[in-house]
Order: structure tokens, then C-alpha cells, then sequence
């Protein structure tokens, strides 16, 4: 089974509430976990940044089913595709950036700048370093 990850940013339609965005990062957090999928999404309720790994056949149909079937998003862009030899992420969890409080989740957890460093792989490649750098400032999305 080859792996491959999936880089790409996404922003969501202006209906889009921090309410709904936990509601749909929980929802997220089931449907990875059914499907083999690893990896992060960092948000603010307008735009994320997704960083998914799993099995090439499994990521293309989710990352089509993101793009065309998700009515919440308006504009998806992919950055990379590439071949993996193995996961850098051992689970799937959502990193939020809202001024919204929610109720804790295992998998679903507020993002900030110590928060940020917790979301990380013990050794992040460098793919995933330039990522950081270009995307991120203070622990804020900002890309």
C-alpha cells in the first residue's frame, strides 16, 4: 500500500460560524479515523491549512470529496502531493484558532503558540518546517 500526503488550504463560505467549524472538526476527527487518515488541519474560522497522509486511493477520494462535496468550502488549493514511506503523524486532530471557547475534545484543541509546538511530530520534516514558517506567524495562522 503506497502512502502518499496531501498538503492544501482551504476557505470556507462567510455563513460559516465558530460554532459550526468545532461541530465540523469533530465530525473530521471520526471520518479520518474510519478511513486511515493521518495528519493535521490548522484553523481560523475562515481558512485552514491541512497537512493529510494515508493511502494514495483513500486521500485522492477524500481530498475530491473535500473540494467538491463540502458546501461549507468555497476555495480549496492543493500544494503538494508527494509519495511518503511513512507517516509523519501518528493521529488526526484539528488545531483551532477562534475567539470562541468550546468544550475540550481529545482531538480537537484550541491552537495558540505553546499549543502550536503540541501539534507537532517529534522530528516535523523539513517539508513541514517551510510549511510553519510560510504559514504561521506567533502561532497564528496568517497565510
Amino acid at each position: 500500500m503506497s502512502l502518499v500526503q496531501y498538503v492544501y488550504s482551504t476557505t470556507n463560505k462567510r455563513w460559516m460560524t465558530p460554532e459550526k467549524g468545532v461541530r465540523l472538526s469533530i465530525r473530521s476527527v471520526d471520518i479520518c479515523d474510519r478511513l486511515g487518515i493521518t495528519g493535521r488541519v490548522f484553523s481560523t474560522q475562515f481558512h485552514a491549512l491541512s497537512m493529510m497522509e494515508g493511502p494514495a486511493e483513500v486521500m485522492r477520494q477524500y481530498f475530491d470529496a473535500v473540494g467538491n462535496k463540502t458546501p461549507h468550502i468555497d476555495t480549496i488549493v492543493l500544494q503538494s502531493v508527494r509519495d511518503i514511506e511513512a507517516r509523519e503523524f501518528d493521529n488526526y486532530s484539528v488545531w483551532l484558532d477562534l475567539d470562541y471557547d468550546f468544550a475540550p475534545h481529545p482531538r480537537v484543541h484550541p491552537m495558540t503558540l505553546s499549543s502550536l509546538s503540541q501539534a507537532m511530530p517529534p522530528a516535523p520534516s523539513i517539508r513541514l518546517q517551510i510549511m510553519l514558517e510560510v504559514f504561521f506567524e506567533k502561532g497564528r495562522l496568517v497565510s
